[in-house]
């Protein structure tokens, strides 16, 4: 999994976005306030923008202390993101586009 920290969009607001598999996946992550990121949308080339339920479940505190400081360090393109990033997805396949998280190598 190839995985690059991208700048916020305007147009799609979030506290971290992460472009993946060669900028065909963009990921937008909030933080809550326990400090777990979760996923407030993701969208694939081919499939468009995801925009889970509110159920979507979140990532670890451990973890997600993690892929901050790999964010604000740029420092994702290592196992442990992506294991966390992979993980997650899979955990959540169901409240997400899963043929998309396939097709794009996600899980």
């Amino acid at each position: 999994m190839d995985i690059r920290k991208f700048k916020p969009m305007p147009t799609r607001p979030c506290k971290y976005c992460v472009a993946l598999q060669d900028d065909s996946v963009f990921a937008d992550f909030e933080i809550n306030d326990t400090g777990c990121l979760y996923l407030v949308r993701i969208s694939f080339d081919g499939f468009g923008c995801c925009e889970p339920e509110a159920t979507i479940g979140k990532i670890d505190e451990k973890s997600s202390k993690y892929l901050v400081a790999a964010t604000e360090s740029n420092n994702l393109r290592v196992p442990e993101a992506r294991e966390i990033l992979s993980n997650y997805f899979r955990a959540n396949k169901d409240s997400l586009w899963k043929d998309a998280l396939l097709e794009h190598k996600l899980i």
